[in-house]
């Protein structure tokens, strides 16, 4: 028993086959970690509203845009009738909001 002895794995650790060279478990870590650190390059792709001197990226705005507008709506479906007829309010609204945020995004910002 002088020879090398088999690393058992431990817990959080991969098991490389006997098989599998160092190269492919490298390649295997490499893909993943190349998207991790491209990401703060891609967060600076948004554009950025100057408003009062102060910067802020557009999302932000359109986010406050979409939010507001879903605060709107719910007088507007009380009236109509149909509010009790969408279906459960925190899924409806948080919903809507999501669709009027992203519509405000494509109507203002379609780059």
């Amino acid at each position: 028993m002088h020879g090398k002895q088999a690393h058992t794995p431990q817990r959080g650790e991969e098991r490389i086959e006997p098989d599998e060279s160092r190269a492919t478990a490298t390649r295997r870590v490499r893909g993943p970690l190349g998207i991790v650190c491209a990401l703060p390059l891609l967060a600076a792709c948004d554009p950025i509203l100057d408003i009062d001197g102060a910067f802020f990226p557009a999302w932000i705005l359109c986010l406050i845009v979409g939010i507001g507008l879903a605060f709107a709506f719910h007088p507007l479906f009380v009236r109509l009738g149909i509010a009790d007829h969408l279906g459960p309010p925190v899924l409806i609204y948080p919903s809507l909001a999501l669709l009027l945020t992203l519509t405000t995004w494509l109507v203002f910002f379609h780059t």
